[in-house]
């Protein structure tokens, strides 16, 4: 294609953004009936083979979520849609291009009704089950994903509140699976004028070879976000770019002559689909994700849509397999539907046992059939121009979902949705939150005078340092000063076990491995330490979770979990050996009992359901825990070691006001202990004190 001239006019701009595009431009994503009624004429051949490809990536999702080990790596069924939208989206564009019919206007606008009103179905059924069943924060948590789906940046908000993809804080988040969706819009946003630009400026030859270069940088970028950013980068644009160029380029590098015979191109489609199936049956491969392993899934997806290939193949008439097909054209709302089914069944404490999997099935496939045919199929067609339907379907539902947001946070989720008793519950917990808790995780320099509690003093006298779980003891510490007449200043440091000399090391959560800023963090507290003479400085850890290979002095140290052991044992005493030289009384603070499996859901689900199910004795049930009374045996010699070789070491353990006998404590005067899978509430922090004061009295005022 020779080059053309640089200056484009305005008359040509107002025609590229506004002509509305004939029906050659209809999406070749709808089903095989609609592109064989005769009625509209396809941008591009319809395919049944890959909607028979589009059935198997959406079964590979459907199964992994439902938990069966068929394939523990399903999820690479995304990847693989993402390939076939590349396809389908570039061809309809190129085809277009050529035949001089290409508008943005007219892209946009079909693209918006092929996939808002399902999805606006999807955001208003999902906000009704969570109005009737979601907690006041949940709630909170919900409508806020359902601004972002609408803003189609919910990839980049789960990224943040997410501690990473299939992770147990994502399973009753029922948009989570928007986070592709948000993918497909950014694409969208970029493809048509990267692609007009390209073709238009670029002689043929080059177009090709920058297109190419394009998608290898990409699948390059891929691979170091993988090593950088492995626990969020699953949900990057920049990180899954590349597979939707791969589609791209089955298409500009397909020239319509090129066709292998029959048995090759069997052969290498044959290799495309052991690949896809093989990866898909891996059970390792998600740390980092898309690494090599997207790679493979994506050429092997290409390669079975390439001209000449996938078409000249025997698997292109196995895909085409009638059964395949329909699953195929239900695929999208098969997407959209289910995994909120299994969200709510997540939220509502409900095993996936085999009847409960058989109906997440049944009623998956129900849904999606009765999107398709009343929404999906129905407004397939563009029924505005561009200005009225990017403010029907995009604007006003991002709007309306924000405004509610906002008025949800202002409401505190609306806990009047909910019975007297449960409104007892939630202000209770509110009432005991401290104002300046949550600000005082992840700080360490000790500035701010909101992170000071206990007794009015003109400086604190205790320091409360440690990871989340010395955040989380605050009421318990702050009892405990006031009663001692006492200052304490709060500093904590997420997953960071502050510990002079040290480093965490873990290749899939930290950056280059370290952890860097909690290592840095420890610094500045001994050095805190050293300069404000405390008299007590608290040492608040969840031990356990620091057993493992993961603590190093350097890099390439080796590991184990003995040698973490030992470190952890020498790293603990240099921290009392620097606290004793301060001048301060050294005090270890254990963990609480770590929260039992589905405690907090057997709790509040007679709240959530309004009494519909179960009964209150069954949920009695709920308020205490099992408890050997054993404790972690390297822990229990440690800490024995500790008391001996330091005769001042004070060492408070929650869990003996917390357990008794047998049995620990989920619920203190009717109000849940834990606030998540990890911590104590405020008002069970605030009451442990109160009652190891009233059993046990004051450490704190033993040295005074």
């Amino acid at each position: 294609m020779p080059n053309r001239p640089v200056a484009v006019s305005s008359k040509l701009l107002r025609s590229l953004l506004f002509k509305l595009p004939g029906d050659k431009l209809r999406d070749p994503s709808s089903s095989q009936a609609n592109a064989t009624t005769g009625k509209r004429k396809p941008s591009i051949e319809y395919r049944a083979d890959i909607d028979g490809l589009r059935a198997i990536a959406v079964l590979l999702v459907l199964i992994f979520h439902g938990g069966l080990a068929l394939f523990p790596s399903g999820f690479i069924g995304v990847d693989i849609f993402f390939v076939i939208s590349g396809y389908l989206t570039t061809a309809i564009i190129m085809k277009s291009l050529n035949n001089g019919t290409f508008t943005f206007s007219g892209f946009y606008t079909r693209r918006i009704w092929r996939l808002q009103p399902a999805v606006i179905a999807l955001l208003v059924v999902t906000l009704i089950v969570s109005t009737l069943l979601y907690l006041p924060d949940d709630y909170v948590d919900f409508l806020k994903s359902e601004k972002y789906t609408s803003l189609i940046i919910s990839n980049q908000y789960f990224s943040k509140v997410t501690t990473g993809y299939a992770t147990p804080d994502t399973a009753s988040l029922p948009l989570l699976h928007t986070w592709s969706l948000a993918i497909e819009w950014q694409w969208y946003l970029a493809l048509p004028l990267g692609l007009w630009l390209l073709n238009r400026y670029l002689a043929k030859s080059v177009f090709k070879a920058a297109v190419l270069g394009l998608t290898l940088a990409a699948m390059a970028l891929a691979l170091y976000l993988s090593y950088t950013n492995p626990e969020k980068n699953y949900y990057f644009f920049t990180a899954r770019i590349f597979e939707l160029m791969i589609g791209s380029c089955a298409v500009i590098f397909g020239t319509g002559k090129f066709r292998l015979n029959r048995l090759s191109a069997s052969l290498v489609c044959a290799l495309a689909l052991v690949t896809i199936i093989y990866c898909a049956t891996l059970d390792d491969i998600l740390p980092g994700f898309p690494q090599y392993h997207a790679i493979a899934v994506c050429l092997a997806t290409a390669a079975l849509l390439f001209q000449g290939i996938g078409d000249a193949s025997i698997t292109s008439k196995l895909l085409a397999f009638k059964p395949l097909v329909f699953i195929g054209t239900l695929s999208y709302s098969l997407y959209l539907w289910h995994w909120p089914i299994l969200a709510v069944m997540s939220y509502m404490g409900i095993a996936l046992t085999p009847p409960m999997i058989i109906f997440y099935f049944v009623s998956t496939f129900v849904l999606a059939w009765l999107c398709y045919v009343v929404v999906e199929n129905r407004f397939r067609k563009a029924r505005l121009g561009f200005a009225k339907t990017l403010v029907v379907l995009m604007i006003v539902p991002a709007i309306g979902l924000s405004l509610l947001h906002a008025a949800s946070v202002r409401h505190e989720g609306w806990p009047d949705r909910f019975n007297q008793g449960y409104n007892e519950v939630f202000n209770g917990l509110k009432a005991s939150v401290p104002a300046n808790r949550e600000g005082c995780l992840g700080v360490s320099d000790g500035a701010d005078p909101g992170c000071i509690s206990g007794a009015v003093q003109a400086a604190p006298q205790i320091l409360l340092m440690g990871d989340s779980f010395s955040n989380h003891y605050w009421g318990f510490v702050e009892t405990l000063a006031r009663d001692a007449n006492l200052a304490v200043l709060t500093q904590g440091y997420p997953a960071c076990l502050a510990l002079p000399g040290i480093y965490l090391y873990d290749e899939s959560k930290y950056t280059n491995g370290l952890y860097q800023k909690c290592h840095n963090a420890t610094q500045r507290y001994y050095e805190m330490i050293a300069k404000q003479h405390f008299k007590y400085v608290i040492v608040g850890q969840f031990w356990e979770a620091y057993l493992d290979d993961d603590i190093v002095t350097r890099r390439d140290d080796p590991r184990s979990p003995e040698l973490s052991q030992q470190r952890l044992g020498t790293a603990i005493r240099k921290a009392l050996d620097k606290i004793v030289e301060s001048g301060a009384t050294p005090v270890l603070l254990e963990n609480t009992l770590p929260m039992p499996a589905g405690i907090n859901t057997c709790l509040l689900q007679q709240v959530k359901l309004r009494g519909l199910m179960g009964s209150a004795e069954q949920s009695s049930l709920c308020a205490t825990a099992p408890w050997s009374g054993a404790k972690e045996p390297v822990l229990e010699k440690l800490f024995n070691d500790l008391k001996a070789e330091y005769p001042g070491l004070i060492v408070i353990d929650p869990k003996i006001v917390q357990c008794k006998d047998d049995a620990c404590m989920t619920t203190v005067d009717g109000l849940p202990v834990y606030r998540d899978i990890g911590h104590v509430t405020d008002y069970a922090s605030y009451k442990f004190g109160e009652m190891y004061l009233k059993r046990f009295g004051n450490p704190l005022k033993v040295a005074q």
